[in-house]
């Protein structure tokens, strides 16, 4: 449930014997979201709101992390602050 967007996301079954298969990797670009259907621990509406803030804390980490890369390709460039 908590995919890192600057990492590989790695995402592994457990097979019907119990075993578990080797990890499936993929590029964190490939994936916008990756979501583990399992029985949660909290109240519906509790379990709502994280999964909002999960949404909303990747979506803000991407855009950091685009501001980083632009500012890597071009470091002469000056950013003003945000307000």
């Amino acid at each position: 449930m908590n995919a890192s967007i600057d990492r590989t996301n790695v995402q592994a079954t457990v097979l019907s014997n119990g075993s578990a298969p080797e990890p499936a990797a993929a590029p964190a670009a490939d994936k916008i979201c990756w979501l583990e259907v399992r029985q949660a621990p909290y109240h519906p509406s509790q379990q709502v709101e994280l999964l909002h803030l999960q949404a909303e804390a990747e979506a803000l980490l991407l855009q950091l992390q685009a501001k980083h890369q632009r500012r890597q390709s071009n470091p002469d460039s000056v950013v003003a602050p945000a307000v």
